[in-house]
């Protein structure tokens, strides 16, 4: 395709809209009394498989153009093309003229079917007419510029000259009139007969003055040219083009008569009808094409978006509905994160999460492929560029190998890569270590939570045995290999059980577990067992949590500002080792903030904490993260996929808690659900706008100075950078070198 102006803009709309051309036609009233300063192309024009709605102006007619139509059509998407341009194909063309151009053609109030409520919207017939088909690809333009006075003063005179006896006598006459009165050529005789026609005496009575009805019911055709030409008038002209290659001539020539075909849907024999001109090779310049009056009533009627009810297949539509943004957005400063830009027609500023934002916790979520990986990534680099202290749990992997090839050099040796799945080099952690006598408790609580969210049998008397067992180790200072040892070796437990200091721990070992009889004993202790002798026989879980020096040390971690990427791949490491060990994680990291209440909230280091699919890895504790871990300085990053993978009580804690919401393309359950958490008023956002967005695109509800804003379509950024296996390689190194211990595991009895 060949554009001549120089902006271009594809209008879209969503598939459900319900504004015909009576908006248009208010759009088109605002663009005339704006007074453009050159003409405006309307066209319909198809692709290689789509037809769209395209507008061309000069620049500087661009916001008088743009901004009726928008105010007309609020959920429309006006986006700026360039102009395609093809050297291997022909182009044929051929134009439209309306004559008599002083009577209209069919107007929109005419379509419609006011006893049963329907629109015949006759665009569909013109849509239909272009669709792309064998390498033919259709176009239909439609140029308008307002009518000079003179002109519009002339067609005027023209219609009452038409009211006198004389043409009311001699129809044959006032037909050639009409006809020819405002053609550059046979005007002279027409005007002859406008001479005669001043003879005769004006009507005692006119049509001319009775107002006709807004559907143009029993209007005589002089009242319909006089409805026409008092209203806003635009010198138009229409040109048809076909794009095809040179060898289908004969098609590109069938096109064309059937695209002006559907023109006859407009058209009403007594009043005006187009005329077709022969088709030639190229275009029609400007200069060249005939113009005619057309009233804005008119043109609304030619050109609009077309309703749901004709809708045509192929139609290019807007799938989902931009938000405008805030006025006021966080985008620069050392402690914002760029998350991605405003969408929404031409806005696209940077959207930022200040850092005291962020510790009300940031929520993502969305279907697979959405674009949920790319914004954590991106964030993920930011803050590790930024110097700031972070953790990473990923249950894929794959980001943690994204993450791991993209840190800057001046990170090299601020990284710690946990990849659990890694049997060569193992980096320790215990999860039952605790520094803090008391918080034991603590420890201990978010321990059995960890384990109790893998299992759906799970009784009183098992969580109960389990949590003497594991309150006694940890007081201990030992790992999950003592927790089995204290239930399934005699000797060991009692060795251990005299040194218990906690005295209701102490008296359950001493009596109450004492007093079972041995099948009670067994059937109780083999409960635990079953449970926890699948993560303990994986060689290299075990040789993780018994490390005798464990490198993770998760306060130190967030006070000095470290980088912890958590390599917990399911399909290395098993789905259940990955969920308990990241549950685990999650529970330390938790006991690692709260242990920063013995310093000044001022001198805590902000500390990130992402979680990648994280309802793996909640447990009955993950309310309280979300409500305490900002006094802490730990922001939380989650995401997911969709609602049902949270339980309730997770469910109402993120929505109660999160302060911000970033919600990618979700199914129609989710969205019914996402649309009345993210909208500040019902009806705010459409749940079908949710199911309805398209990758890297998102809805979005931000903490902004502490106060939570309008909801606003954002679009993510592109990677900056891509991975460097080199810098992968030097990362693996330094931090194998640095945390990690060369192991050989052996499978050993349990």
């Amino acid at each position: 395709m060949c554009y001549s102006l120089r902006v271009l803009f594809l209008l879209t709309v969503p598939a459900n809209n319900t504004r015909g051309p009576r908006y248009m036609e208010k759009a088109l009233a605002a663009i005339h009394q704006a007074r453009l300063r050159h003409a405006v192309t309307l066209s319909y024009a198809s692709s290689e498989t789509q037809v769209g709605l395209f507008i061309q102006c000069h620049s500087v007619d661009r916001d008088t153009v743009l901004e009726p139509i928008i105010a007309s059509y609020p959920h429309a998407t006006i986006s700026p093309m360039e102009e395609p341009t093809s050297d291997e194909v022909g182009t044929w063309a051929c134009t439209l003229r309306l004559l008599p151009e002083l009577f209209p053609i069919l107007r929109h109030a005419q379509f419609e079917d006011l006893l049963n409520h329907t629109f015949a919207d006759p665009v569909s017939g013109l849509l239909r007419a272009i669709l792309p088909d064998a390498g033919l690809m259709g176009r239909i333009e439609i140029s308008i510029q307002p009518a000079s006075r003179r002109r519009c003063h002339h067609a005027r005179q023209s219609v009452k000259l038409l009211d006198r006896g004389f043409f009311r006598r001699h129809h044959r006459l006032a037909a050639y009139f009409a006809a020819h009165i405002t053609r550059p050529r046979r005007w002279f005789v027409a005007w002859i007969f406008g001479l005669f026609a001043r003879c005769t005496p004006q009507p005692s009575h006119t049509s001319l003055d009775t107002s006709t009805s807004r559907l143009h019911e029993r209007e005589e055709d002089l009242q319909a040219a006089a409805d026409k030409l008092g209203g806003h008038l635009f010198e138009s002209s229409i040109q048809l083009v076909v794009s095809c290659p040179d060898s289908s001539r004969s098609e590109a020539r069938e096109r064309l008569r059937r695209m002006a075909g559907a023109f006859g849907a407009f058209t009403k024999s007594r009043l005006a009808t187009f005329s077709v001109s022969r088709t030639q090779r190229g275009l029609t310049t400007a200069g060249h094409v005939p113009s005619f009056l057309l009233s804005h009533e008119e043109l609304a009627t030619l050109w609009h978006p077309p309703t749901e009810a004709a809708l045509p297949e192929r139609m290019q539509s807007s799938d989902f509905q931009e938000l405008e943004a805030p006025s006021t957005l966080c985008s620069k400063g050392e402690d914002v994160v760029i998350l991605g830009r405003t969408l929404f027609r031409d806005d696209r500023r940077p959207v930022g999460l200040a850092n005291e934002d962020r510790r009300r916790h940031l929520y993502l979520v969305g279907k697979t492929g959405m674009g949920k990986t790319t914004l954590l990534q991106n964030m993920l680099v930011s803050d590790m560029q930024s110097g700031r202290g972070l953790c990473l749990i990923d249950p894929h992997g794959d980001l943690a190998d994204s993450i791991t090839a993209l840190v800057p050099s001046h990170r090299t040796n601020d990284v710690i890569l946990f990849d659990a799945g890694n049997r060569d080099q193992i980096v320790g952690f215990n999860p039952l270590a605790c520094h803090d006598a008391t918080r034991i408790d603590q420890v201990t609580s978010g321990a059995v939570s960890a384990m109790k969210k893998l299992y759906d049998s799970w009784g009183p008397r098992l969580e109960d045995t389990l949590r003497n067992a594991v309150y006694a180790i940890v007081e201990r200072g030992g790992n999950l290999m003592s927790v089995m040892q204290l239930l399934g070796e005699k000797p060991y437990r009692e060795q251990v059980v005299p040194m218990i200091r906690d005295q209701v721990v102490r008296s359950f070992w001493l009596y109450e577990f004492a007093s079972w009889s041995d099948n009670y004993r067994t059937e109780a202790v083999a409960a635990i067992q079953n449970k926890l002798r699948p993560f303990v026989v994986n060689s290299t879980i075990r040789a993780i949590v018994t490390h005798p020096n464990p490198a993770i040390d998760f306060r130190r971690i967030m006070d000095d500002g470290k980088v912890l990427i958590v390599n917990l791949s399911k399909g290395r490491l098993g789905e259940d080792n990955s969920t308990l060990l990241g549950a685990l994680l999650v529970t330390s990291i938790q006991q690692a903030a709260m242990t920063r209440a013995d310093i000044p909230e001022t001198d805590r280091r902000d500390f990130s904490l992402y979680v990648d699919e994280f309802q793996n890895f909640t447990t009955g504790s993950f309310a309280s993260v979300l409500s305490e871990a900002r006094k802490f300085r730990l922001s939380l990053i989650v995401a997911h996929q969709y609602l049902s993978q949270l339980d309730d009580e997770t469910s109402d804690a993120v929505f109660g808690n999160v302060g911000s919401i970033v919600a990618f393309q979700v199914g129609s359950d989710d969205a019914q659900r996402l649309a009345e958490q993210i909208g500040k008023y019902p009806g705010q956002i459409a749940p079908e706008n949710l199911s309805g967005l398209p990758k890297y695109t998102a809805y979005v509800r931000l903490l902004i100075d502490g106060m939570p804003s309008k909801p606003f379509s954002m679009q993510t950024l592109s990677p900056a950078d891509p991975p460097s296996l080199e810098r992968a390689d030097i990362i693996r190194r330094v931090s194998q070198r640095r945390f990690a211990r060369h192991v050989t595991a052996e499978p050993i009895a349990v």
